[in-house]
């Protein structure tokens, strides 16, 4: 089996958890679109936004270091000692949030209760637990144990979701199943809102526990420092990294509701709800990127010393760009159609004309994470930080800035402003150090060819709404099969 392959296989097991958990949003938003008003949504995508900057504040770059330094030094001491010390971060930082959680919820305002921020330290603590043994399984390349797991706790994390913000409020409003009211009534508290958001999240994580034990039991709480001094140098770019880069996805839901400008009549609470309508629509171009991380991430450490590993990195950013293309036209093609299915509330689809905006600022983020490759196999990761504070500050300044003159473009632009600065710096300092024959010039057409298109068709002038499905799903269908004519048998000849 060819090596593109072969890493095309292990980026499909982890996209099956990946993708399920971008699903997630997909299949959550028209349960929150439906039952939310839009500054609940706000709300939620607000506080979302702290829980991932806080878990890379819990695991601080540990993950890339465990497989850097597993090759390296003894493996068993390696993952005793990234354990040890994500778990000892994850409980002083869940128990500082805990008792300071009064405090904290009354910060952040908006409707956010004490309660919120409580469930949120225990999430972010077993989140924080699991890291290196799921860190472990894709060392190990157990890609198929990686995704049943993830699988198991997204499946009940939708079930819950379903319970306790629609089955469970129907009943006690007796819309159904009258006979079950009263026993509803005794446990289910209307008042709670969305924080049973957060308890079907971490009542779902708990699985994680029987479902990970077995890496759990293998921890030996202890830190080698000889082994861990290193691994903490090298991740601490990492960590700072990381910290920008969840900055850079997730900066919009903490500064747009401050800006949004007011004469456009809508409250900078409901704009974030409304924007983060579109915004999650976008991540479907993060599953791929989300998945081919996982598996790409050991899959070029271990093929570091390979002397073909600059060719073969080449190709796999081809074949990376040509099919992320594919999924830009699909998605920013059919906007409208999508709006309808995930989006029940018509409010939430006043931000959806800057989708394909957010498309290609994440098909940039995907380019980056492909060119990261050289300063991670050089160890010099301190690049990657750099990278990452100057999407932070283009992030910041953008957000404040635009959003101010041009509304939900200000944000979008700043997304695709960002990522596009970050490849191309990558890209120069790259090329110097670690030279990859990267050839760009064939993907540059596509691009411009998928922009055309998705542009273009909104030229032409279509009787019907579904008349208008039906030539777009047409287009996405020729689209994708030219790309594959061209592109797709390739692979078979090129790969080795």
């Amino acid at each position: 089996m060819s090596q593109i392959k072969k890493l095309a296989g292990q980026t499909a097991y982890y996209g099956i958890s990946s993708i399920l958990g971008r699903v997630l949003n997909f299949l959550l938003l028209p349960i929150w679109t439906d039952r939310l008003v839009r500054s609940e949504y706000g709300a939620v995508t607000e506080l979302y936004a702290y829980v991932a900057l806080c878990l890379i504040v819990y695991t601080f770059g540990m993950e890339t270091a465990f497989f850097r330094f597993s090759n390296k030094t003894n493996a068993k001491e390696a993952y005793n000692s990234t354990a040890t010390a994500v778990l000892s971060t994850s409980a002083f930082f869940s128990a500082l949030i805990y008792l300071l959680s009064d405090q904290i919820a009354n910060a952040l305002g908006n409707g956010v209760e004490q309660q919120y921020v409580q469930y949120m330290a225990a999430i972010l603590f077993i989140d924080g637990l699991i890291a290196i043994p799921f860190a472990k399984l894709r060392l190990e390349q157990k890609a198929l144990k990686f995704a049943l797991i993830k699988v198991s706790v997204i499946s009940t994390t939708i079930i819950l979701n379903l319970l306790f913000i629609m089955v469970l409020p129907d009943i006690s409003a007796g819309k159904y199943l009258i006979g079950l009211q009263e026993t509803v009534n005794k446990f289910y508290n209307p008042s709670l809102g969305i924080g049973y958001i957060f308890i079907a999240n971490l009542l779902a994580n708990l699985l994680y526990l029987p479902l990970l034990w077995k890496q759990l039991l293998q921890i030996k709480l202890s830190i080698h420092w000889s082994t861990f001094k290193p691994m903490l140098v090298y991740a601490l770019p990492i960590f700072l990294m990381g910290l920008g880069g969840m900055f850079n996805e997730q900066g919009y839901a903490l500064i747009l509701k401050h800006v949004f400008p007011e004469d456009l009549g809508i409250s900078g609470d409901d704009a974030l709800g409304v924007f983060s309508g579109a915004f999650k629509l976008s991540v479907v171009m993060m599953l791929g990127i989300q998945a081919f991380r996982y598996a790409a991430e050991p899959f070029f450490f271990s093929h570091a010393e390979n002397k073909e590993a600059p060719a073969l990195f080449a190709r796999i950013m081809h074949y990376f760009v040509v099919f992320n293309i594919v999924v830009l036209v699909a998605v920013a093609l059919n906007t409208e159609l999508i709006g309808d299915v995930f989006l029940r509330n018509d409010t939430y689809k006043e931000a959806l004309f800057v989708l394909p905006i957010l498309l290609i600022a994440k098909l940039f983020y995907g380019v980056y994470v492909n060119l990261s490759v050289w300063f991670k196999l050089t160890d010099k990761t301190i690049y990657g930080t750099y990278y990452a504070l100057i999407g932070a500050i283009i992030t910041l300044l953008g957000n404040l800035l635009l959003i101010k003159e041009i509304g939900y473009y200000g944000s979008a632009v700043t997304a695709l402003v960002c990522y596009g600065v970050m490849s191309l710096l990558c890209y120069l300092k790259g090329k110097k150090t670690f030279p990859i024959p990267y050839n760009f010039k064939p993907l540059f057409g596509y691009l411009i060819i998928a922009i055309l298109i998705i542009y273009g068709v909104d030229l032409i002038k279509m009787d019907t709404k579904w008349l208008s499905y039906g030539v777009k799903l047409l287009i996405t269908a020729v689209f994708t099969g030219t790309m594959f004519f061209f592109e797709g048998r390739k692979i078979n000849y090129k790969s080795s």
